[in-house]
């Protein structure tokens, strides 16, 4: 069947309105540190009033004087205003005064590591529960809605969009077009590109503080408030990415983007773009997903090639689709170059997305049962559609090459059909992608998933021991409280079996993640008593199943490990 240039046209255009319908529909509420534990516990009713109020995330967050606000039933602030971070992901604000018997409110507020601003409430009575003064929905305010949330996310998807034409842009014409021929279209794509992103960053820049605060838009046309967001890990990478930009049009208007015929690019022109892309690209992995979590040290270069080898191919098509609708008679020795291109950044696409994939997903049900993993599916699902249509341009483009008998007008309409389809997908991917950034990532839904499901309160376990020698035989007692992520007090009383005290004259105990490779943690518990080993605020770094080896050695030669699993929140 025949596909006609307009009717390509008609169908990319019939696209992105689908897809800014999905954007703009898309609900993007969901938090990337999540709230996995607090003392006292959600709905906690305690015999006298806590010192102090402790929350646990799964990732660090950035902590203000609001961040952590504790309310009397009445609406009053009776927290001292001072959060202060205690490590592994754990916040902890002190209380003032003589609390009296009633409901209390616990709202919190702040920007998790990834950039993700997030909010929550919850509350836990002394003595009784009480009506409350205070409103359900206080702290919980959605980061995404309204005009600051929507505005911040078109920013984002633009600038996804503009560092990638940016990158297909420059690609094409230091690498691809050497002859110094047809610059001025790819000039033209090089400064759209650079324009757009410019032009988003600026508006994150200006949008951030009323993002991760009140939402109002009043708070944007504040300059003190632009001055607190350059002075954030977001807002300086943001002001980095503009400095990275004004140096690419610098360069520009010295070296421009000509040379003579024939000749290719110099080296030193060559190095500048690519440690300027490098650079770029770093401006979005090391505010995002890839600079929270497990292995951020691997995990920022890798997001940051992974965004390069997309621009390189996805822009290419971009800039493609462009020259071809222009006219078909184009440099065959260009197309097979930015086949070549596409060819390895396709490979590099698949290594980096196998990682990010296994990262940030860590399992199939993960894959299959989160609004991540669905989002990632879907993503791979055009991407495999995007491959397909790609080995057919490929072949066409040998075809151009070789100088088919046929003509080589025919190969490249052909082509330019084809083309424009591949840079229509590639748009739907950028779109998922930008919607991918600001959705928790799977590993870290699933784990708040699993620390909720576990019922709250100090995790205990009994482990029967027999080394074998003269009294060797006994039970040990572990108890992990509160049994969540954070400082535990780690608890191990040894019993005979006459329910008597055993005195040993050693006990080690250690805890491994065997999901994430973490450990073993030597728990260095202490003797304090005869039968009795302890230790105060132990970290446990993140929520999960975790499995507790105990070894108890009754004599110089008479010992015995045993290992149980336990599930802390």
């Amino acid at each position: 069947m025949t596909v006609t240039t307009s009717r390509v046209c008609s169908w990319i255009v019939a696209l992105v309105a689908g897809l800014c319908l999905m954007v703009g529909g898309a609900s993007q509420a969901d938090a990337h540190a999540v709230l996995t534990g607090s003392t006292p516990a959600r709905g906690a009713v305690t015999a006298e009033p806590p010192s102090r109020v402790t929350l646990v995330f799964t990732e660090e967050i950035a902590v203000t004087s609001d961040a952590l606000r504790v309310l009397d039933p009445q609406g009053r602030r009776v927290d001292d205003a001072h959060p202060v971070a205690e490590g592994g992901n754990t916040y902890a604000v002190a209380l003032r005064g003589e609390l009296p018997h009633g409901t209390y409110t616990v709202a919190y507020q702040g920007v998790s590591a990834d950039s993700h601003p997030i909010a929550g409430a919850f509350t836990f009575s002394v003595g009784a529960p009480s009506a409350t003064a205070v409103a359900p929905s206080l702290g919980a305010r959605d980061p995404d809605a309204g005009f600051v949330g929507r505005a911040y996310a078109a920013g984002r998807l633009g600038a996804y969009i503009g560092v990638i034409l940016l990158v297909g842009a420059a690609c094409l014409l230091l690498w691809c077009w050497p002859e110094g021929r047809e610059n001025r279209l790819l000039r033209g794509a090089l400064a759209a590109g650079w324009g757009t992103t410019v032009l988003c960053t600026l508006a994150l820049l200006v949008l951030r503080s009323a993002y991760t605060g009140s939402g109002r838009v009043a708070e944007i046309a504040d300059v003190a408030q632009l001055g607190d967001a350059l002075r954030t890990k977001t807002g300086a990478l943001l002001g980095v990415r503009l400095a990275l930009l004004a140096g690419c049009a610098a360069l520009w208007a010295r070296r421009g983007t000509s040379w003579p015929a024939g000749r290719r690019p110099s080296g030193a022109l060559l190095g500048r773009a690519a440690l300027t892309a490098a650079g770029l690209a770093g401006t979005w992995a090391g505010a995002e997903h890839a600079s929270a979590g497990l292995q951020p040290l691997v995990a920022v270069p890798v997001d940051a090639v992974h965004l390069l080898a997309a621009g390189a191919w996805v822009g290419g098509l971009f800039v493609l689709a462009l020259l071809l609708l222009r006219r078909t008679d184009l440099p065959a020795g260009a197309l097979a170059r930015f086949s070549q291109v596409a060819f390895v950044s396709v490979c590099v696409l698949v290594v980096t997305g196998l990682y990010q994939t296994w990262r940030q997903v860590g399992s199939p049900s993960a894959l299959l049962e989160t609004r991540f993993g669905l989002l990632l599916a879907a993503k791979a699902a055009v991407v495999a559609l995007l491959l397909s249509l790609g080995y057919l341009s490929r072949r066409l483009t040998r075809r151009i090459a070789q100088a088919a008998p046929e003509g080589p007008g025919t190969p490249v309409r052909r082509l330019r059909r084809g083309v424009a389809a591949e840079a229509a997908l590639g748009l739907c991917v950028i779109v998922v992608a930008a919607v991918l950034t600001s959705t928790e990532p799977a590993r870290s839904e699933a784990s708040a998933a699993v620390a909720a499901s576990r019922p709250e309160g100090p995790v205990s376990v009994e482990i029967p021991f027999d080394t074998g020698g003269p009294q060797g035989a006994g039970t040990a007692a572990v108890i992990l409280d509160p049994g969540r992520a954070g400082p535990n007090g780690i608890h191990v009383t040894l019993t005979d079996p006459t329910d008597a005290p055993l005195d040993v004259p050693a006990v080690e105990v250690s805890l491994t993640s065997p999901s994430t490779r973490i450990g073993p943690l030597p728990v260095p518990v202490a003797r304090v008593s005869e039968g009795h080993w302890t230790v105060a605020g132990f970290q446990v770094p993140m929520p999960g199943d975790w499995e507790l080896t105990l070894t108890v050695r009754t004599s110089d030669i008479d010992q015995i490990t045993v290992r149980r699993a336990v599930g802390l929140r």
